[in-house]
C-alpha cells in the first residue's frame, strides 16, 4: 500500500473536523441563516462540480477498484442465462408453480423456536438426493393482472405504480422455493424439510436490477412472470437466479424486466452447515452460467475485503473529498446561507418504527426476509420522492447481507437517507441507504441487522444534491457513488448484445 493511501484516514479526519460543527449538530436541521451572509462563490462551486465530474468520468479501474465490471464474456453468459430461463419456463408444468406460502403455520406461542426433528436412537434421517440439475430447481409464479382484478388491486399502489416492494417479497419466497426444490427429493413438500434434518435461510441478496420500465408505454401493467432456479452451488450454499419478465403471447418472446441473484445457506437442524446436492452441469450454456456464479462469489469476497469499512479511500477519492470540504468551506463554517440546490445528508432522513408480529414469520419462526425487504423499500421510496420532489422509479438493489435474524416481538427501526446524488448536469439517478436495527422492548438493547442500498431515478432531472457533514457521512457518500457507478456498468452489461 502506498504512503499516500496509508495517510488518507488521518488527513481526511483533520479535513473533516476543521470546517464542520461538532457531531452532535450533524443530524439536526440547519437553522435559518441571515440573508446578509454572502453566497458561496461561483469559483468554489465550479471547482467542486469539475472535481466530481472528473470522478464521474474516471476510469472504473481507478475509481472503482473494489468492484468488478462485467466484460464481454460475462455479458454473453448473462444472455445465455436468460435464454435458459426462457427454455425452462416453456417446459414448466404445474409442479413448477411456486408454493402458496413460505411462512410459518399454526398458532404461534411466544418464544417458540424453529421446528426441530426428534430422531429415535439408531434411526436415520430421510435421505436426500446427491446430485441435481439446474432445471430440477425451476419455479415460476405468474401474475396475470389482465385476468384478475383482485390481483391488480394487491400489486398496484396509490401512485398507480406496481408495488416493487411487494414483488421483492415474492422474489424472496421464489428463491427459497427454488432452493428447497433443489435440495429435497422430487415431489417432496417444503414442510418435509425437517424430516431430512435441514433448513434453508436467505443469506444475501447479491443484486436486483431493473432493465426496462415496469409499466407499458400506455401506463398499463403487463402480465408478469417471476421465475427462479439454482445457477451455482457449493458444498452448503446455493446461488439462485431470479428473473421478472412479461408473459408472452402464445409462440411469442418474453421481455426481461428485472434480473437478480439470491444466496441461500443450508443449515443442519442440529446446528452448523448442512450439505446440498452436487450441481450437475450439462452443456456449454450451463457450464458458462456455473462459471459466472463462481466468479461472482469470488468477487463478493474481494469486495468485502476492500470495503470502505475495512480499507481507506483511494488517493483520487481522498482528493475529491478534499475539494468538497474545502470548496464548500463557506457553507460548512456557516458564513453563508446554504444554497437552494444543496441538501445535507442528515436533512433527508426518514425514521420509522414497526412492531414485528408473528403473522410475518417464516418457517423458522423469525421475521420473513421478504417482508423486511418490502418495508425497507417503501421507506426508501418515500425518502427518494421527498428528495427528488417528483415521482421516482426503482433502478437497483445492491448487495444485501442478512447478518442478523429479526425476532418476533422486537421493534424494527429503519433509518433511511439519501447518501449520494451527482452534483452537476441533468442527472436523475441517486442512492438511498436504509439501515435496519432491532430493539428489545424490555431491555432497550439495539443491534443493526442489515443495510439496504437502493438506486432510484427521478421522473425529472434533479435540482438538488446532497453534501455530507461528517467523516462517516463522507464515507457513505463515497460508498454510494461506487455502488451507483457499478450498477450503471452492470445494467449496461445486461442489456448489451453479446
Amino acid at each position: 500500500m502506498s504512503s499516500v493511501v496509508r495517510q488518507t484516514p488521518a488527513f481526511l479526519r483533520q479535513l473533516a473536523h476543521a470546517p464542520i460543527r461538532p457531531c452532535t449538530c450533524a443530524f439536526a436541521a440547519s437553522p435559518a441563516l441571515p440573508s446578509s451572509r454572502r453566497p458561496i462563490s461561483s469559483s468554489s462551486r465550479q471547482r467542486i462540480a469539475s472535481t466530481v465530474q472528473r470522478a464521474e468520468n474516471a476510469n472504473p479501474s481507478t475509481l472503482l477498484t473494489e468492484h468488478s465490471i462485467p466484460d464481454a464474456g460475462s455479458v454473453s453468459r448473462v444472455h445465455r442465462l436468460m435464454r435458459l430461463g426462457e427454455q425452462l419456463s416453456r417446459a414448466a408444468s404445474e409442479k413448477n408453480l411456486m408454493p402458496a406460502r413460505l411462512r410459518g403455520s399454526g398458532v404461534y406461542e411466544r418464544g417458540q423456536g424453529a421446528p426441530h426433528v426428534e430422531v429415535a436412537e439408531g434411526e436415520e434421517l430421510a435421505p436426500l438426493p446427491t446430485t441435481r440439475r439446474m432445471g430440477d430447481s425451476y419455479v415460476q409464479m405468474d401474475l396475470r393482472f389482465s385476468q384478475d382484478e383482485s390481483l391488480h388491486e394487491q400489486y398496484v399502489g396509490g401512485m398507480s405504480k406496481v408495488r416493487m416492494g411487494r414483488l421483492m417479497e415474492d422474489f424472496d419466497s421464489l428463491a427459497g422455493a427454488a432452493a428447497y426444490r433443489y435440495v429435497l427429493p422430487d415431489g417432496a413438500d417444503i414442510s418435509e424439510a425437517t424430516k431430512h434434518g435441514f433448513y434453508l435461510v436467505t443469506a444475501a441478496v447479491d443484486r436486483m436490477d431493473l432493465l426496462r420500465p415496469l409499466l407499458n408505454a400506455d401506463g398499463t401493467v403487463p402480465d408478469l412472470r417471476l421465475s427462479s432456479h439454482v445457477s451455482y452451488a457449493t458444498s452448503s450454499s446455493l446461488e439462485i437466479f431470479v428473473r421478472m419478465s412479461t408473459i408472452p403471447p402464445k409462440g411469442g418472446e418474453s421481455e426481461t424486466i428485472l434480473l437478480g441473484r439470491f444466496a441461500m445457506a443450508c443449515r443442519s437442524a442440529k446446528g452448523g452447515k448442512h450439505s446440498v446436492p452436487q450441481l450437475l452441469v450439462e452443456g456449454p450454456e450451463e457450464e458458462a452460467i456455473f462459471q459466472m456464479g463462481k466468479e461472482m462469489r469470488d468477487g463478493k469476497k474481494k469486495r468485502t475485503l476492500q470495503s470502505l469499512t475495512k480499507t481507506p479511500p483511494t488517493a483520487e477519492e481522498a482528493a475529491m473529498l478534499h475539494e468538497i470540504f474545502i470548496g464548500n468551506a463557506e457553507i460548512y463554517d456557516r458564513k453563508t446561507a446554504t444554497p437552494k440546490n444543496v441538501v445535507w445528508t442528515s436533512d433527508t432522513r426518514i425514521n420509522s418504527a414497526t412492531l414485528m408480529h408473528p403473522q410475518e414469520r417464516n418457517v423458522h419462526n423469525k421475521i420473513f426476509g421478504g417482508y423486511l425487504m418490502r418495508i425497507a423499500y417503501e421507506t426508501a421510496y418515500s425518502t427518494a420522492c421527498l428528495f427528488a420532489r417528483s415521482g421516482v422509479t426503482f433502478v437497483s438493489l445492491d448487495e444485501l447481507q442478512f447478518a442478523q435474524p429479526v425476532e418476533i416481538g422486537s421493534l424494527l427501526l429503519l433509518d433511511s437517507k439519501v447518501t449520494f446524488s451527482p452534483m452537476q448536469g441533468e442527472h436523475r439517478s441517486f442512492h438511498v441507504a436504509v439501515e435496519a436495527a432491532t430493539c428489545d422492548l424490555y431491555t432497550g438493547d439495539k443491534k443493526i441487522t442489515n443495510v439496504f442500498h437502493f438506486t432510484f431515478a427521478a421522473d425529472k432531472p434533479l435540482t438538488r444534491h446532497v453534501l455530507p457533514r461528517s467523516y462517516r457521512q463522507a464515507m457513505q457518500w463515497l460508498d454510494a457513488q461506487r455502488r451507483r457507478r457499478v450498477g450503471i456498468e452492470v445494467r449496461k452489461g445486461y442489456v448489451q448484445a453479446p
